[in-house]
């Protein structure tokens, strides 16, 4: 009742503002392994491939790919996680003009000097560390764990046990969402090793690969195994799925998936490209082609590059462009919540001040 009222009041005031980011450029990084193994650049703004060659296998003595499975932007670098090849590969970014200066190889991450990897996944960076999944054997101290990474040194600081074949690392809401390969979970967990529960049960999807929150608390899964694509609620409440056959993906198997603005709409990764997946409302998907190379690619998992300036309209809290009421219910939700986002005066405290600090910049639009 009180929600309804409020979107009254919001509605009746007429706000609904367009708005933007200075300077803002966002391309799709889609992981191919099919030699020659490497990244492809897509622009978000209208699903155009920008360069199927951004990032490939050189063949270079100091590196190569051979699975590589999920590319991350560290600060002005591109990480790109190798599964066999037992590496993160690090590339120095142009971001003034990253599609003519495509990224140089800089170094890779091995292990510790001690430990090596073994048998490596997904990676996710919550700005303070990165978190990287592996697999790993018996005779390895980091077997079935996430290995927490310092960025700045590129230095091993910790490592959590899971229990299981963890495919992903997602930062969620001050924890972790890692993926199970082993469980056919997600699972949930602190950022210091604690396990919090099963985000998503057992039962539900076969061989979940990438996952990816998304701003209002959603979750995206891509699973492997039964080829499926997931919406699931802040409580693990699944709220749209979708097959492979359904998205009109001839052949091969899903690995990855990543929202598109607005994030009601996806990007697919699979064998053969990488597709566009859209609710039909009704709890299923439909899709549509945007890179389909075929056998020149198999698809890992889908990250972003953005390359964009600070927002100009901090209110538009969901990106979408627009000021308006979904802006407003999302603040009170993050605020409800003790979400860092509702800090909304960068004080490092979420009180009163914050509350007031967003309604006047509601308020004001873009």
């Amino acid at each position: 009742m009180l929600r309804n009222k409020l979107f009254g009041m919001v509605a009746a005031s007429g706000l609904a503002v367009a708005c933007g980011t200075a300077g803002a450029q966002q391309y799709y990084m889609a992981v191919t392994s099919t030699s020659p193994e490497g990244v492809v650049l897509i622009d978000r703004s209208n699903n155009q491939l920008v360069d199927a060659d951004w990032i490939r296998d050189q063949g270079s003595p100091d590196w190569n790919f051979t699975i590589p499975k999920e590319a991350i932007r560290v600060g002005d670098e591109i990480w790109v996680s190798d599964q066999t090849a037992r590496a993160i590969h690090r590339f120095a970014l142009d971001s003034n003009d990253p599609v003519l200066n495509r990224p140089q190889f800089v170094g890779s991450i091995r292990g510790d000097g001690i430990n090596e990897f073994n048998n490596i996944r997904g990676m996710g960076y919550d700005g303070t560390n990165v978190y990287l999944t592996m697999a790993g054997t018996t005779a390895n101290l980091w077997q079935n764990s996430v290995i927490v990474i310092d960025p700045s040194t590129q230095q091993i600081t910790d490592f959590l046990p899971v229990g299981f074949s963890p495919f992903d690392a997602e930062p969620y809401s001050g924890d972790l969402l890692v993926s199970s390969s082993s469980s056919h979970v997600v699972a949930r967990y602190s950022t210091t090793g604690t396990y919090l529960g099963d985000f998503v049960p057992s039962g539900v999807m076969n061989f979940p690969q990438q996952v990816v929150a998304l701003d209002n608390g959603d979750v995206l899964v891509a699973a492997f195994s039964s080829n499926t694509v997931h919406r699931f609620s802040p409580q693990g409440v699944e709220l749209e799925r979708a097959t492979r056959v359904e998205l009109g993906i001839p052949s091969g198997s899903i690995r990855g998936i990543y929202p598109e603005p607005g994030q009601d709409s996806y990007l697919v990764s699979a064998t053969p490209g990488v597709y566009r997946a859209v609710p039909d409302g009704v709890g299923g998907m439909t899709g549509s082609v945007v890179y389909e190379p075929g056998s020149g690619h198999n698809g890992q998992y889908i990250g972003l590059l953005d390359l964009g300036g600070a927002p100009t309209c901090p209110p538009d809290l969901n990106g979408d462009g627009v000021v308006d009421a979904d802006d407003f219910f999302l603040f009170l939700q993050l605020f409800a919540d003790g979400d860092p986002r509702a800090d909304f005066n960068n004080d490092g405290v979420i009180d009163a001040d914050d509350f007031f600090a967003f309604l006047a910049a509601f308020a004001a639009g873009c």
